[in-house]
């Protein structure tokens, strides 16, 4: 109980940090993350990654999506099935793959045949509100992301995305919650 009400004002002041960000800014460490992801060696000898799609103010992802896809990379993005359900990754061949969710969120159309098997996801790029330098990823609170990366592959690297004002001293974390392997931010 403790920890779920540290995790519900920690989500609204993380929000509220990722929201002081300028537009300038935003472009500028947009443009740094993506620089560093194109030479991140788990992104390089990834054939098939798995990757959000950036809503709203998260670090911006359709680019890392575009240059992927022009790598001949398979990307995987995530489709909300249901809560109880969690998501599934499914193959993208464009960003015109994608249509708004009942959220507003940008998603693939349910195709079985273009799931993925999570076998196959060789790196995954995470979002989240805030983050830690010892794997601690607070996300928004609907457990999709930890649901879904509880069966990676061993050897599939976690990747967090994320600003520099986004990654705190310490995130509180459930058993539950899946830790990232590491973050590729602005700064970092």
């Amino acid at each position: 109980m403790k920890i779920v009400k540290a995790k519900k004002d920690l989500r609204k002041e993380a929000m509220d940090i990722r929201k002081s960000l300028s537009k300038e800014e935003i472009t500028r460490y947009n443009k740094d993350i993506l620089k560093k992801v194109l030479k991140d060696e788990n992104f390089i000898y990834s054939n098939t990654i798995f990757i959000y799609v950036s809503y709203k103010n998260e670090v911006d992802t359709h680019e890392i999506i575009k240059e992927s896809l022009k790598l001949n990379k398979k990307v995987c993005v995530p489709r909300v099935i249901s809560k109880e359900e969690g998501m599934k990754a499914i193959y993208i061949s464009s960003l015109e793959d994608l249509k708004p969710s009942s959220m507003g969120i940008l998603e693939p159309e349910y195709d079985e045949s273009k799931i993925v098997s999570i076998e196959d996801i060789d790196a995954s790029f995470i979002p989240g509100l805030a983050f830690d330098m010892h794997g601690g990823r607070l996300g928004y609170g609907g457990g999709f992301y930890d649901r879904f990366l509880k069966d990676i592959k061993k050897g599939s690297k976690k990747i967090a995305l994320a600003y520099s004002n986004q990654i705190l001293d310490n995130i509180p974390m459930d058993e539950t919650d899946i830790r990232i392997d590491y973050i590729i931010s602005n700064d970092k």
